[in-house]
């Protein structure tokens, strides 16, 4: 008797494991590859899907090598809420849309400036979304940029994805921006997308590719402002972020011209806040080490006085960059995209809750930031 129960259980075992009860052929499904949301006419929402057609994927490089042919296309719907044109974009296609492949969320300025918190609410609530895909801005149209060409992969979804990886620039996932937009003291921040051309001083709009240009600054959940490349930087010091990087120093004339470029070999980035008489003042202490990767201009690296004299002149330039995005935050946007406001609350908890928690906006503009840099040279090559 017990060998036949066991018997049972084991036929019963492998009924279950032969095959899966919700099964879903790849033939019947509609595979998202981007998801590009605009604001329209009547306060609507405009979304956008890049499909792929997995017929035309077997060739690399959409725009350049093998085929011409777009390896995605673009289904668009309007409606009153994402659910809405989600399911208008159902009703016309013979598939079941399938978002979990997605990787990049990409949103127009008109309605960023609206407020996102919906779409957000929207990623997190509905179970196919990823809250790891990356999310992106521009100051255009969604649809345009997810419509482009790609120059070096099938879709252009993936060279945005790769793009973010590169960290050239700032990386946002939408659980991180779901959880700036939760966080005391803290204001969310994300990447800025647009078309550049491939080539300098050129007007031809089909040699354009995408590339991150910038961040766009928000408060609380609607877009206030960009910041560019620059002050991109300046960011990426202040939140622990520079990973690498380019330095480049222009020696005056006096000193025989030229310039000296430095590859970032290692960044580190604590911010200290300490209360003193009952005011708060921001300590940011940048540490950074570099290496000489080109030298054209008449100084003798080999001569330490002359190293001593470039690490000067590095903490200046860091410093200005970053007093740069300091200043633009505080004085054009009053948005803490910084987090002083966390750091502030995790080392002072009390007084945070009783003083600061309800009037961060306007301390945080006339909050007190002293900015300290120290670099270090730690290799300048084989040629003396």
């Amino acid at each position: 008797m017990k060998g036949i129960r066991l018997l049972t259980l084991w036929v019963m075992t492998i009924s279950i494991l032969a095959g899966c009860w919700n099964r879903v052929e790849i033939n019947d499904i509609a595979i998202v590859t981007a998801i590009g949301l605009d604001l329209v006419e009547g306060d609507k929402l405009r979304l956008s899907l890049q499909v792929a057609v997995p017929s035309k994927l077997g060739s690399t490089g959409g725009g350049q090598g093998g085929s011409s042919e777009k390896g995605f296309i673009i289904i668009s719907e309007t409606g009153a809420t994402i659910s809405e044109a989600y399911r208008n974009i159902q009703g016309k296609l013979p598939r079941r849309i399938f978002f979990s492949q997605s990787r990049v969320l990409l949103i127009g300025e008109d309605l960023a400036k609206h407020g996102v918190y919906h779409i957000i609410d929207f990623h997190t609530r509905y179970a196919e979304p990823r809250i790891n895909s990356f999310i992106m801005f521009t100051k255009g149209k969604a649809s345009e940029i997810i419509n482009s060409m790609p120059k070096f992969e099938n879709i252009s979804a993936e060279e945005m994805k790769e793009l973010a990886k590169m960290n050239v620039g700032l990386k946002i996932y939408v659980r991180d921006f779901l959880n700036m937009l939760l966080a005391e003291g803290l204001e969310p921040m994300a990447p800025q997308y647009t078309l550049k051309p491939l080539e300098v001083e050129t007007k031809n709009k089909s040699e354009e590719t995408q590339a991150l240009n910038g961040i766009a600054v928000f408060k609380k959940d609607k877009l206030v402002g960009w910041m560019d490349e620059v002050e991109t930087r300046g960011l990426l010091w202040l939140r622990n972020e520079m990973e690498t990087g380019i330095i480049t120093l222009k020696v005056p004339k006096e000193k025989g011209g030229g310039n000296i470029s430095m590859e970032i070999i290692r960044a580190e980035t604590k911010i200290v806040p300490i209360l003193k008489q009952g005011k708060i003042i921001m300590k940011v202490n940048v540490v950074s080490e570099l290496s000489v990767i080109e030298n054209d201009s008449q100084l003798k690296l080999a001569e330490t006085k002359v190293i001593e004299d470039i690490q000067k002149d590095i903490n200046n330039e860091v410093r200005d960059r970053v007093q740069m995005i300091v200043d633009r935050a505080q004085k054009d946007y009053q948005s803490d995209i910084f987090g002083f406001g966390q750091s502030v609350y995790r080392k002072y908890p009390r007084e945070w809750n009783t003083t600061y928690k309800n009037n961060w906006d306007q301390k945080f503009g006339q909050l007190d930031v002293k900015i300290e840099s120290k670099s270090f040279i730690r290799r300048i090559g084989l040629i003396k």
